[in-house]
């Protein structure tokens, strides 16, 4: 699996990779562990000093034969919005893999399932 991580009006810190590697990255593994999968990681401060509620976590995933996934999450911290960009993913991604399988098991008999 490919991993692009980049911060955009931030520096990103080793602190901010390992969380965002551990916390993100690490947990969509168990669904996709392919390494034709790309995903991009892009760390957002929108009002830069200025502070208040616009650190965002933008988050594409490209996996082999599926249409591309795109999070954008929107937090108080940088961690808390990589935190929401995780439990949205997995949403996403376990849904896509539900529909797949049941796209594939129709038309089979009820014995012959995935």
């Amino acid at each position: 699996m490919k991993v692009l991580m980049r911060g955009v009006h931030l520096s990103l810190t080793d602190e901010l990779r390992d969380y965002a590697n551990r916390h993100l990255v690490d947990p969509l593994v168990k669904f996709i562990d392919d390494e034709a999968t790309e995903i991009e990681i892009a760390m957002v401060d929108i009002n830069g000093p200025k502070g208040g509620v616009d650190q965002e976590c933008r988050v594409t995933v490209r996996m082999p034969g599926f249409a591309g996934m795109h999070v954008t999450e929107t937090a108080e911290t940088m961690f808390h919005a990589i935190d929401a960009a995780r439990d949205t993913l997995e949403k996403m991604i376990t849904r896509t893999l539900e529909k797949r399988r049941e796209q594939g098991s129709q038309g089979l008999p009820q014995d012959v399932r995935f």
